[in-house]
């Protein structure tokens, strides 16, 4: 008798374990259901946004990324800055909110939060504005910016030597800086064979629109002025000193 209590109270509790696995397991799949994925590609991105009158658009970057580039009626909120969520709340909540910024992790932060305040038309621009600077969209950008490179003079360099390696990136964006060791490194093991240009997005949205670049960083590897290589994302000298004679 007394083994027949103890089955049954065993059972009982391992039937009451699994159900409140089960009831768990349940609230992280509905969560997991819930969860929206703000990202839109930029054609779609800038058609919704066409269609607005007067645009909600963020610029989720800081103030000195903002003075050297910005979508045209952009407002600049940095997701960094204490207190910026006072700044949503001029935002009208029937109407959709355009975000963007290097890439998508400032802007998809901020639309979480709107999210949650009952926003439910937001647009993440992605994988980042290179997306939209290398479709040719509108761009306002600083005439002062001292990484301006001429459209003709950047072709003309593309032939100056046999080799030449072409970094399209940001100062701002994490997985740009990772790069740059990486071609420290290459110009340390190449006997000077290479020559690298840096090409900063915001300073320079006519190079990034005829070169059709939209994801940073994107590595082109040119030959006697041709491409022969390219990469999107953090390359290792290998892979780069495999493409060269030496």
């Amino acid at each position: 008798m007394k083994k027949q209590i103890i089955f049954i109270l065993v059972l009982l509790l391992t039937t009451t374990v699994d159900s409140i696995g089960q009831n768990q397991s349940s609230v992280v799949e509905k969560e997991r259901v819930e969860q929206k994925d703000f990202r839109t590609q930029a054609a779609l991105f800038h058609k919704k946004l066409i269609e607005q009158r007067h645009p909600q658009i963020l610029d989720a970057r800081s103030q000195e990324e903002f003075n050297q580039a910005h979508l045209p009626q952009a407002i600049q909120i940095d997701p960094a800055v204490e207190g910026y969520e006072q700044q949503l709340d001029r935002l009208i909540k029937s109407q959709p909110v355009f975000i963007y910024s290097i890439q998508t992790g400032r802007s998809t932060k901020i639309a979480n939060l709107l999210a949650e305040r009952g926003f439910t038309k937001i647009y993440v621009l992605s994988p980042g504005i290179s997306a939209w600077i290398g479709a040719g969209y509108p761009l306002e950008v600083s005439a002062q910016n001292k990484n301006r490179i001429l459209l003709d003079d950047f072709k003309t360099a593309l032939k100056s030597q046999e080799y030449v390696l072409v970094d399209f990136g940001s100062n701002y964006c994490p997985p740009c800086k990772k790069v740059l060791p990486v071609l420290d490194s290459l110009n340390s093991r190449s006997n000077h064979n290479i020559k690298t240009i840096l090409i900063e997005i915001d300073a320079n949205p006519d190079i990034i629109k005829d070169f059709k670049i939209t994801s940073i960083p994107t590595l082109i590897l040119y030959k006697n002025g041709e491409p022969i290589w390219k990469k999107v994302g953090v390359p290792t000298v290998t892979e780069i000193l495999s493409e060269i004679d030496i």
